[in-house]
């Protein structure tokens, strides 16, 4: 197998079980709220009497939702947030009754959302809409990261998935490149059997030499 395709193969499939396990977690996640019980809202990060000014650490993978004692009006600003951290109303996604069935808070209404971009200490000024009235005013903190783990997951699949055909594509196209075994060059025989035709040889000459110098006679006509 072509080492291309053993990498790309291997990363498709450890993308793949990766993925999977984040599905699996973030859905356990979520199965595990009952839409009955408060929580469903958030967990409970503050709850005291309105007007105040309110500071605290907040993350971005969290929504905090906020609650107001029903019958009372609060504006809510984040001081410190600038683009980092904002109030978002429900008026503007007309989703006030949101909380109104499931995580329904009793003697509260959902008022809207502190919308974190950047994780960060930010102080919540919150102002009664009324003399001498101190309405109790409630933030919950509902954390997103089960939601994330299953958006991460599902594009992960995706991306293995593409990986892994992008691999058998590979595994049909490249091939190995074979090795050819080097030529070898045989010598037959030992060295003193070659030294000694040399010297065999180099003696025949020698007779041969020696014969034709013999039978040069100056005196052949005699």
């Amino acid at each position: 197998m072509h080492i291309a395709t053993k990498i790309t193969l291997g990363i498709g499939s450890l993308v793949t079980i990766v993925s999977i396990f984040g599905l699996v977690i973030g859905g356990s996640m979520l199965d595990s709220m009952d839409p009955n019980d408060e929580s469903w809202a958030g967990e409970l990060m503050m709850k005291e009497q309105a007007p105040l000014d309110y500071e605290d650490n907040f993350e971005w993978t969290s929504i905090y939702n906020v609650f107001v004692e029903e019958g009372y009006e609060v504006d809510v600003e984040v001081l410190n947030g600038g683009e980092k951290a904002y109030f978002e109303s429900c008026d503007i996604w007309d989703d006030c009754d949101f909380y109104d069935y499931e995580g329904h808070q009793e003697g509260f209404q959902y008022i809207g959302d502190i919308i974190v971009e950047q994780s960060g200490t930010y102080e919540i000024n919150f102002i009664v809409n009324g003399d001498g009235e101190e309405p109790t005013v409630m933030i919950r903190e509902e954390s997103i990261t089960g939601v994330f783990g299953i958006l991460g997951g599902f594009f992960g699949c995706c991306l293995g998935i593409i990986i892994l055909s992008i691999g058998l594509i590979f595994a049909l196209v490249l091939k190995d490149k074979k090795t050819l075994p080097q030529n070898k060059v045989m010598i037959v025989g030992t060295e003193e059997s070659t030294t000694s035709s040399l010297d065999i040889q180099k003696d025949d000459n020698t007779d041969i030499s020696q014969e034709i110098e013999n039978d040069s006679n100056p005196d052949w006509w005699k």
